[in-house]
């Protein structure tokens, strides 16, 4: 079972311009994790998701929605008297989005139960959702658990803005936690402002935060990758670009979906781990990424991804 957390967004993708009169988008379900459990349960892999939403109609129709995608539902809940968050995505003629986030949870807890991480072999967090103050008890709540019984964990930054020394205190308390380090130039860039902005020397820096394995992507360029003393760089693959919404979220599923099949079950086994596939891994997590850029939004099409996993699966 992945187990995966995070926020679960409707986000509202538009292509406008400054010269219209009104605006037009089209509304989608999103967030940053929820994209990359999608994909996993897509290529059938148990997958089970922990968050919150409103109790109003843009939450029933979430729940509907994740459900339909086979993704396991009973930890999502529903609160009431809280409208389900937002994210406005605009997109440019190049396919980039620029994001505004809209959430109103107010000053209630996260409060996930403990039986979430129940048969779980892989738990993955991050974005900013998990640097604030009223979720990240629970998601340490849930790591506790993870380290008590050796599980997996995985973290994306997913940054938007440059952060702050209270977002290093809380990636702090993360990192004893983390097994696998995923970030994009982006993040990185965002993380080391002072470094040069060099993939390795960044790569470099990220690898010093302590994860096991630690990975870098590029965008169009592929990614990267440190494992013990040694790192490898893969390159990307070519597709026509509709947008990127949801590219990174492929990537971390092609990562995860990869890295269970070398059946690596706890974090011991990881660094015991030759790591002679993460090339491999790292190419596939690539072309998972890229064929997600192929259609607006972050739902690879699925002829592509069947011939993905019948490539990689």
């Amino acid at each position: 079972m992945i187990v995966l957390t995070g926020e679960v967004l409707i986000d509202l993708i538009g292509r406008n311009t400054n010269s219209r009169s009104t605006l037009a988008y089209t509304g989608v379900l999103g967030g940053s994790a929820l994209n990359t459990a999608s994909i996993l349960a897509r290529v059938g892999a148990p997958t089970r998701f922990v968050s919150e939403l409103g109790q109003d109609f843009l939450g029933d129709w979430a729940i509907a929605c994740i459900a339909k995608r086979k993704i396991e539902t009973r930890f999502i809940q529903q609160l009431p008297g809280v409208p389900t968050p937002l994210s406005v995505a605009e997109v440019d003629p190049e396919g980039n989005a620029q994001f505004s986030f809209y959430r109103a949870f107010g000053s209630t807890q996260f409060s996930p139960d403990s039986a979430v991480m129940a048969r779980a072999k892989w738990f993955h967090f991050g974005s900013l959702s998990a640097f604030d103050p009223r979720n990240s008890p629970g998601i340490e709540s849930l790591l506790e658990i993870a380290r008590e019984y050796d599980v997996l964990v995985s973290f994306d930054p997913n940054l938007h803005a440059r952060p702050n020394e209270a977002y290093w205190e809380q990636l702090r308390r993360y990192l004893p936690y983390i097994s696998v380090f995923k970030a994009s130039l982006d993040d990185a860039r965002l993380l080391f402002p002072n470094a040069a902005s060099d993939p390795k020397i960044l790569l470099e820096h990220l690898v010093e935060l302590g994860a096991p394995v630690t990975v870098l992507t590029l965008g169009a360029a592929g990614s990267m990758a440190a494992f013990r003393t040694r790192m490898m760089r893969v390159p990307g693959v070519r597709v026509t670009v509709v947008d990127t919404i949801g590219a990174g979220d492929a990537f971390t599923a092609g990562l995860i979906y990869g890295m269970l099949k070398q059946e690596i079950g706890s974090r011991m086994e990881l660094l015991s781990w030759d790591g002679t596939q993460l090339p491999v891994i790292l190419a596939s997590s690539n072309h998972l990424a890229a064929i997600t850029c192929t259609v607006e939004g972050a739902s690879p099409p699925e002829q592509l991804l069947q011939a993905w996993w019948e490539r990689y699966g």
